[in-house]
Formats: structure tokens, C-alpha cells, sequence
């Protein structure tokens, strides 16, 4: 099944609805329990889409929570504001925005498509963590000044 669909409509729904798989069934997305064609094309679709989409030059990244009743967190939506297409008059700019939505207990997700983002704007893919030992040699350089 599509993940990004999933995620989202579970998001609209609740994690315990039965209401997003009835949708991806409806869509053809997904048929029974089984990804269909149609829903495999969609998810990667979905990744080329935001491969482009982090490759375009970003304004702004803003992060919404979302809260309950009760004030709990329920959720996060992550939000892009892109930077304006250049156009002859400023009365044709275009601004595009994207968005995101998380649950409250996918917050490594959400730091990795935040990462996935940032290191776009940078021109390469950053790695997520240091490499073993790249502390030491830190503190080692720290010492020689």
C-alpha cells in the first residue's frame, strides 16, 4: 500500500480506522490487503515527486503540532514554503507550498524526511550521523589549539 497515502489518511482518520484502507481500496490503490499496480505506481510517484520537490531552492520549513482535547500531541505536519519561480512581474509569482503530516509516534520519520529536506538545500546529502571516531578527532584538534 502506498505508505505516504497511508500515513496521511490515518492521520485524517485515526490510527485504529478502517476508513483509510476502505479509501486506498476504493482508489485502487490497494485490493483486499494486497498493494495493487496502481498503488505501487503511486508510491513511487510519491518519491519522485519529493526527491524533486527537495531539490527545489526553500524559503522556509516550518513544523505545526498538533494538539488534543486533552492538549496531548496527536500529530505534526511539517510544512516547505518554497521560494518564489522567477517571473518578468512580481503579480505572476507562483508560491508553492508542501506539506507533510506525521503522527505523534512518528517522530523519527518526521527527523528523517526534516534531514532529507535540509541536506537537499545543501546541494548533497548529508549524512545523518558522524562516522565512528569523528568525536575523537574532534576533541584531538581541540587539545592542539
Amino acid at each position: 500500500m502506498p505508505k505516504f497515502l497511508e500515513t496521511k489518511l490515518k492521520q485524517e482518520y485515526g490510527e485504529k480506522s478502517a476508513i483509510p484502507y476502505k479509501v486506498m481500496n476504493s482508489i485502487g490503490a490497494m485490493h483486499g490487503n494486497k498493494e495493487t499496480a496502481k498503488g505501487r505506481q503511486m508510491e513511487e510517484k510519491h518519491e519522485a515527486d519529493m526527491k524533486k520537490a527537495s531539490a527545489e531552492p526553500m524559503r522556509e520549513m516550518r513544523i505545526e503540532i498538533h494538539r488534543g482535547p486533552k492538549k496531548e500531541v496527536t500529530g505534526f505536519t511539517v510544512h516547505h514554503h518554497m521560494m518564489p519561480k522567477a517571473t518578468k512581474s512580481l503579480a505572476f509569482s507562483e508560491n508553492t507550498t508542501h506539506s507533510q503530516p506525521f503522527g505523534a509516534n512518528q517522530h523519527e520519520e518526521m527527523m528523517d524526511h526534516i534531514h532529507e529536506h535540509t541536506a537537499g538545500q545543501l546541494g548533497a546529502v548529508a549524512p545523518k550521523a558522524a562516522p565512528a571516531g569523528a568525536g575523537e578527532a574532534e576533541e584531538e584538534a581541540a587539545e592542539g589549539e
